[in-house]
C-alpha cells in the first residue's frame, strides 16, 4: 500500500466502507420497493459514517470544530461524498480507496496552504507600506514643528 500523506485511516473506517460495498452488492438481490427504500437509507447512512471516520491531523471530521472543517473541507464535501458513493458502489478495494480520498484531502490541504501565504504576503505588503509611509508623516511632522517656530 502507498504511503498517505494527510488521511490516518482507522480500523472502523476500514470496516464501515466495507459493509457499505456490501450493502451495493446485496442491493441487486432485492425486488421488494420496501427493501429497496431500506437499502437506500442504509447506504445513506453508511456513506455519511464513512465521510466521519475520516481523520486529519489527529481529528475525526464528526468531531471537528464546524469553523475548522467550514475553512478546511467543507468545499470538499460534496466531492468527498461522491468519492467514497463511487467507490463502494463499484467495489473498489479499501487500500485504493483511501488513496483516493487522502489524494483529495492533499488538494484541500494546498488550498488551505495557498491561502496561508496570500495572508501572510498580504501582511508582509502592509507592514513594508506602513514603513514607507511612517518617515513620510515624521518629514511632514518635522516642517510643521519648524514652521511654527
Amino acid at each position: 500500500m502507498e504511503e498517505l500523506n494527510y488521511l490516518n485511516p482507522t480500523e472502523l473506517l476500514e470496516k464501515i466502507y466495507d459493509t457499505l460495498c456490501s450493502e451495493y452488492e446485496d442491493e441487486a438481490h432485492y425486488d421488494n420497493e420496501k427493501d429497496k427504500q431500506d437499502i437506500e437509507i442504509t447506504k445513506k447512512r453508511l456513506t455519511k459514517k464513512v465521510f466521519n471516520e475520516f481523520v486529519v491531523d489527529d481529528e475525526y471530521f464528526l468531531t471537528m470544530d464546524s469553523k475548522t472543517f467550514k475553512e478546511r473541507y467543507h468545499l470538499y464535501e460534496k466531492d468527498l461524498l461522491k468519492m467514497i458513493t463511487g467507490c463502494s458502489e463499484n467495489g473498489v478495494p479499501y487500500e485504493k480507496f483511501i488513496q483516493i480520498i487522502d489524494d483529495l484531502l492533499a488538494s484541500a490541504k494546498h488550498r488551505l496552504n495557498a491561502f496561508e501565504q496570500l495572508n501572510e504576503e498580504i501582511t508582509r505588503i502592509k507592514a513594508e507600506k506602513e514603513q514607507e509611509d511612517e518617515p513620510e508623516e515624521v518629514i511632514k511632522e518635522e516642517e510643521t514643528e519648524e514652521e511654527e517656530e
